[in-house]
């Protein structure tokens, strides 16, 4: 659970600080359309970085624990179904 919780707050700071930018350089969207779209790119991201933590290369070199791949799909999930939650806030 701890993992799934840093994952989406590692994933959901970001998007929203990327949403916030966006949101001040391109001034055609509203605040919360801009921050829903961060958190989107931050799942995007994450499922990417499931298959970046999957190659045995790393779990090599590495004496971290990586989390497993479910625990990055449940992340994603929950930063998805957040910033659908937020650009309906917005509506």
């Amino acid at each position: 659970m701890r993992g799934i919780v840093s994952l989406s707050l590692a994933g959901a700071l970001p998007g929203t600080i990327g949403g916030l930018v966006f949101w001040a350089l391109q001034g055609d969207t509203t605040a919360t359309r801009a921050i829903a779209y961060g958190f989107w790119f931050a799942a995007a991201a994450l499922l990417v970085l499931m298959a970046v933590a999957g190659r045995k290369w790393l779990w090599r070199r590495t004496t971290l624990p990586v989390p497993e791949g479910w625990v990055f799909v449940t992340a994603a999930v929950l930063l998805t179904v957040a910033g659908a939650g937020i650009d309906a806030a917005g509506a």
